[in-house]
């Protein structure tokens, strides 16, 4: 998440306004209104609209089947006056990507939601847009590019030329940009800001991965980034940038940060806009060679002709890295696919403090928990990382987060405390946890009672799937309040779900805990998180192919 210098909050409220009876909603919450005193869940995705024909295309040479009417991995953007926009993958593959993105907008701070419409990112939309060439999208993202302007972003590419065991000539690899000026409701034939086409007979084969998009309403400016891998003999696997100065109407595309050194990959890029205006970029650069992650950042400059940026500044050496979350049912399969190396990043707009959140592994070796590191002075320095997940006896995955008024910390996510040993049902619980002494205390609720992970869709991994939730999930700032967008199950299979919490901090029931070191880590945990790396670099590797 990333946190961006106030808009008009003239324009929200028309925006909000506007949105309302789209929404369902003539009664609901404004965006400054105090939540219930008690967690309230409404779900947003639910069956899945698409045709049963569209999208349909199984790799050469694969068994690949889709989960329909999963909605996973979703993104959240939140308009100044109450209105909230959530973006989501929707019916995914056991290969990569997912046959659709889905939107949905809400008017009440998130406690209503519009019927979903498909983005224009896949063939699944319909139509003859640009999007209409492309098999798959996934890695869904969106922001507020302010006077009621929304953008989303995704990853668009072909079934065939892109996965592992068909690689081909002709695979096909966009980036895709989509802009809205009605609040959401519809959405314009998308811009590539980089279309890899893959011919026979090239040198290297590129694809395009983990794209995130962040506008600065103040400046106009809008930043949408990702990293591009290279099949290529001694290739190093950059950041890219695509930069707009007009709100997304017009784009300038090019290489943000090239890390140089074979085998490394600036991975997971995410922008984080300053109040004093500095922009920074956040990625993990991933070594296959020495098995390690660092997360690190970059500061952009922007001129008349594009951009330049400042060497990078290191935020934590991520030793060892993640080594995942295990499945502790009597099979202990699947695998869980949770969100290794890739940190979450948020900006306190009244002090300028940046807190980034990532999986860690905890003191045990087995299992990771959620570190958290912040800079009170620009990125200059950074507090030593600490574990910050509630119960660190128990596996915790997926973390996000974001900085309420008052400087308070605001994370979610997963962990398996309420599994019962010896049990098939995977109790998996999502939580909401709330700091205001800068991450040392800690009150955390449940967003709603624990689901059973194994009704989530099943993912590529690298080294077969994975039951999978998504990379991220979503945390807005809504009015005064957070409102998390985020991934469960029923009975049903996974959807996508908003939760307006009462707040942690004043609420009787929450659960109070102290932040604890990283400590060190036995040698077969090291050797585990190094696995980790691989198991990460492999995933993006397998959408590679040789001519």
């Amino acid at each position: 998440m990333t946190d961006l210098r106030r808009a008009s909050s003239i324009t929200g409220l028309v925006l909000a306004a506007a949105l309302l009876s789209d929404c369902g909603g003539g009664t609901s919450n404004s965006g400054s209104s105090s939540p219930s005193t008690s967690p309230v869940t409404a779900q947003v995705s639910g069956s899945s609209p698409l045709s049963s024909t569209c999208g349909n295309t199984v790799p050469t040479g694969t068994t690949e089947t889709f989960t329909v009417g999963s909605g996973i991995q979703p993104q959240i953007a939140a308009v100044p006056g109450g209105a909230v926009v959530g973006v989501w993958e929707q019916d995914r593959w056991t290969g990569i990507g997912a046959r659709a993105i889905l939107a949905a907008r809400s008017a009440d701070s998130g406690a209503t939601w519009s019927t979903p419409v498909v983005l224009p990112f896949s063939t699944c939309a319909g139509g003859g847009g640009l999007g209409a060439g492309y098999d798959r999208a996934s890695d869904p993202w969106v922001t507020f590019g302010g006077s009621g302007v929304m953008l989303a972003s995704a990853l668009a590419f072909s079934a065939n030329g892109t996965l592992s065991g068909s690689a081909t000539a002709n695979g096909l690899s966009a980036v895709l940009v989509s802009r809205s000026t009605d609040g959401g409701a519809s959405w314009s034939t998308p811009a590539a800001v980089i279309q890899d086409t893959n011919p026979f007979g090239s040198a290297a084969f590129f694809f395009n991965d983990r794209d995130s998009i962040a506008a600065d309403p103040a400046s106009g400016n809008v930043y949408l980034v990702w990293d591009r891998l290279s099949s290529g003999v001694n290739a190093s696997n950059p950041a890219y940038l695509a930069l707009s100065k007009d709100a997304g109407v017009s784009w300038t595309t090019g290489v943000l940060y090239d890390p140089v050194t074979a085998g490394t990959e600036a991975f997971n890029n995410e922008i984080a806009i300053l109040p004093s205006g500095a922009v920074l970029d956040f990625f993990t650069l991933l070594n296959l060679t020495t098995g390690t992650a660092t997360l690190q950042f970059v500061t952009l400059t922007i001129n008349s002709t594009g951009w330049s940026v400042s060497s990078p500044t290191t935020v934590a050496t991520i030793t060892p890295s993640p080594v995942g979350t295990p499945n502790p049912t009597p099979s202990g399969t699947p695998s869980i696919r949770d969100s290794p190396n890739m940190a979450q990043i948020a900006v306190d707009p009244a002090s300028g403090a940046v807190a980034a959140v990532w999986q860690q592994v905890s003191g045990s070796g087995t299992f990771d928990g959620i570190a958290l590191s912040v800079s009170k002075n620009g990125g200059t320095t950074w507090s030593t990382p600490m574990l910050v997940n509630g119960v660190q006896t128990a596996a915790a995955f997926n973390p996000t987060v974001r900085y309420l008024p008052g400087s308070v910390l605001a994370i979610t996510y997963y962990d398996l405390r309420d599994y019962v040993a010896g049990s098939s049902v995977l109790s998996t619980s999502a939580w909401l946890s709330e700091s205001n002494d800068g991450g040392t205390t800690w009150h955390e609720l449940r967003l709603q009672a624990p689901f059973d992970l194994n009704q989530a869709p099943q993912a590529d991994q690298g080294f077969g799937t994975a039951l999978f939730l998504g990379d991220n999930q979503g945390l807005a700032l809504v009015g005064s309040n957070p409102l998390p967008l985020y991934a469960a199950t029923n009975s049903a299979g996974a959807h996508v779900y908003a939760t307006q919490s009462p707040s942690p901090l004043t609420s009787s029931t929450a659960h109070i805990y102290g932040a604890s070191g990283v400590g060190p880590v036995p040698a077969a945990a090291a050797a585990r998180a190094q696995a980790n790396v691989e198991r990460t670099r492999m995933r993006a590797r397998s959408f590679i192919g040789q001519p």
